[in-house]
């Protein structure tokens, strides 16, 4: 591992920690919704995916944008959910 990936690694991490958190700070306090602790951690499924799966994966697929735009993504998609 070098520093490239190093870096593109807490990256994805770092906006996958702070997507779940924000995540469920809306939906407990916020929205006042009640939803499943698994639905409210369903971004970290992104960095497992990320990490186990993106070296794996063919071109561009690798690209820490690409998964911190999914997670934000998939935390859009539990707010919708939850409400």
């Amino acid at each position: 591992m070098d520093l490239d990936d190093a870096q593109a690694d807490l990256t994805v991490a770092a906006a996958v920690a702070g997507c779940t958190i924000i995540v469920t700070l809306l939906v407990e306090y916020v929205l006042n919704a009640e939803a499943s602790t698994v639905l409210l951690l369903s971004p970290l499924f992104v960095y497992f995916v990320y990490v186990f799966g993106h070296s794996h994966l063919p071109g561009n697929l690798d690209q820490p944008r690409l998964w911190v735009g999914l997670a934000v993504l998939v935390g859009m998609a539990v707010i919708f959910v939850a409400v």
